[in-house]
This record gives structure tokens, C-alpha cells and sequence, in this order.
């Protein structure tokens, strides 16, 4: 696995999505409320959508197009019609540098 620079925590906006790329993948950046950041694919399972347009709720996020949501620790799903699970990225952060692990 290769770390990637992706964003500055300044980027980010508290309780947001971020779409980046690292590795020639779409990541999806979530920030919780707790301030903790997260990564998954930034597609959707169910149809090539990105997830950083949607909405995030609680550790969730919703697509914008159909309302699939999955959990941003897991990559689980949490809501239908989605029925595969979405990647999952490691994430570290040095001073205000923001890596993920592809």
C-alpha cells in the first residue's frame, strides 16, 4: 500500500464529504463531527455516482442519486437499493496533512 497526500485538514469543513484522488482512485473524504476523517470509494455501488455529492448522517453517506447509504467506517451498506459494500481506505494525518492508504 502506498500512502498519498490528498488534502489539508483546512480543506475540510466539519461534518463534510471531499472528493480526491489518490493512487488513480476516487476517494471519498469524510469528516466527521468529532473531526475524526475517513475514506472510502467515492462511487457508488449501485450505479457510478459519487458519494461525495451526497449527504453525510451521522457516520453514513448517501448517495445523491437513489438514496443508497453506507456506513463510512465500513463501507457497508446501511440503506437500499445498494447491495454491495463500497472500499475502504486507511487514513493517517501529519500536522495538517491528510494521507490515505491505497
Amino acid at each position: 500500500m502506498t500512502k498519498c497526500l490528498v488534502a489539508k485538514l483546512a480543506d475540510m469543513e466539519g461534518n463534510s464529504l471531499k472528493s480526491v484522488t489518490a493512487g488513480g482512485r476516487q476517494i471519498c473524504l469524510a469528516q466527521l463531527e468529532s473531526g475524526e476523517v475517513l475514506a472510502l470509494s467515492d462511487i457508488c455501488s449501485h450505479e457510478w455516482i459519487e458519494l461525495s455529492e451526497g449527504e453525510l448522517d451521522g457516520e453514513d453517506v448517501e448517495c445523491p442519486a437513489h438514496g443508497s447509504r453506507f456506513n463510512v467506517r465500513t463501507g457497508a451498506v446501511s440503506g437500499l437499493p445498494a447491495e454491495e459494500p463500497v472500499e475502504t481506505y486507511p487514513v493517517t494525518i501529519y500536522d495538517d496533512e491528510i494521507y490515505v492508504e491505497v
